[in-house]
């Protein structure tokens, strides 16, 4: 059942005599509580698409449904009644610096209507629901970028939303911190069953949460989908220059002059597929060598997808069958130009042949 639904949704902006097309023709559902993930390059278009939804940002073509419900045109009294059903996380944090963490949730509360009574009792409630419950006293400035996003949250939470919005809401953090926020987020899901969207640019977000994901550009959503099909198998420009950007590997071209005469492949695998020994097996059932020269595997939830880059050794018909059989067990092959390698290895480019699409 979709809990948010963008209907041909566009938004035009006027600037210095020109006439900027932000977000053009977008529609896509979000199933009432999953993880929704829209990511893209900067510039893309998700920021402003993601405002759509609660109408910070109002359409100027297409409709928002919500619930069923078109808001497109909500004013007053019933825009903010709308606007408590949907929480809003911010890259930045947006906290009152001059007010302590209870206060800013607290500001939250007031604006929602919440019975005053119950103020103290439900900031306690969501402080402990992000793990602060010892800084209701503290200022922002005394506490770190992580602790910070989490009191966002925790205000985003104040009027028990049913939608929560996150832009960019990791991108300011370090690695750790931000494994720490997306676990929280996904308690969140799964305990209140909150329908999340996020944008992003970074693939470990998306690949660690989103349960289905749209890819955009130049404010047009050019690929969607179930996260793990979108990236296993892209199909849009924008959408494999994000996977090579985080998947891609290639030879250090300071060692191509080093390697022994043979073929070099880059090999693609995905789902159970990317753990099976087809290496060793092609290895000894053709009598070739093949040495592995660069490797990754990463997980989109519990699902793998992985690269290879190896050197197959050997002579005559045994070779073509053993380069064969590798590209009829992977759903990506490539065979690298030995001489333009360190090119390659910087592009991107090869001589790619097409593999078997089922892994």
């Amino acid at each position: 059942m979709s809990v948010i639904e963008l209907k041909d949704v566009s938004v035009t902006f006027h600037e210095g005599g020109r006439t900027v097309e932000a977000v053009r023709n977008v529609s896509l559902n979000v199933d009432k509580g999953e993880i929704f993930g829209i990511v893209g390059f900067s510039g893309a278009g998700k920021s402003t698409l993601v405002r759509t939804i609660n109408l910070l940002e109002r359409p100027t073509g297409g409709r928002v449904v919500i619930d069923g419900m078109d808001i497109t045109g909500l004013k007053g009294a019933d825009l903010r009644a709308l606007r408590k059903k949907i929480g809003f996380i911010f890259q930045g944090f947006n906290l009152i610096t001059n007010v302590t963490v209870g206060k800013n949730i607290e500001f939250a509360l007031k604006a929602g209507g919440c019975p005053k009574a119950q103020w103290r009792e439900r900031i306690r409630e969501l402080l402990a629901l992000v793990g602060l419950e010892n800084k209701i006293d503290s200022y922002p400035s005394s506490l770190s970028g992580g602790q910070k996003q989490r009191v966002s949250i925790a205000r985003a939470l104040a009027n028990k939303p049913e939608i929560l919005l996150c832009d960019e809401a990791t991108s300011a953090l370090d690695l750790e911190t931000t494994e720490g926020i997306l676990a929280l987020l996904q308690r969140i899901n799964s305990e209140l069953g909150i329908t999340i969207v996020f944008i992003t640019h970074q693939l470990d977000v998306a690949k660690r949460i989103f349960d289905r994901v749209a890819v955009m550009e130049n404010g047009v959503v050019v690929e969607q989908g179930a996260t793990f099909d979108v990236f296993s198998t892209p199909k849009h420009a924008t959408t494999k220059a994000l996977v090579e950007r985080y998947l891609g590997i290639a030879v250090p071209p300071q060692l191509v002059p080093s390697l022994p005469a043979g073929t070099i492949v880059e090999l693609r695998y995905k789902g159970s597929t990317a753990l099976e020994p087809i290496i060793s097996q092609v290895a000894q059932d053709y009598g070739v060598s093949i040495n592995v020269l660069h490797a990754n595997v990463e997980y989109f939830g519990s699902q793998a997808i992985g690269i290879l880059i190896v050197l197959v050794t050997g002579a005559g018909e045994p070779l073509v069958q053993a380069l064969h059989r590798l590209k009829t067990h992977v759903f990506g092959y490539r065979e690298l130009d030995r001489g333009m390698l360190s090119v390659a290895a910087e592009a991107g480019q090869g001589t790619e042949t097409a593999g078997n699409e089922e892994a």
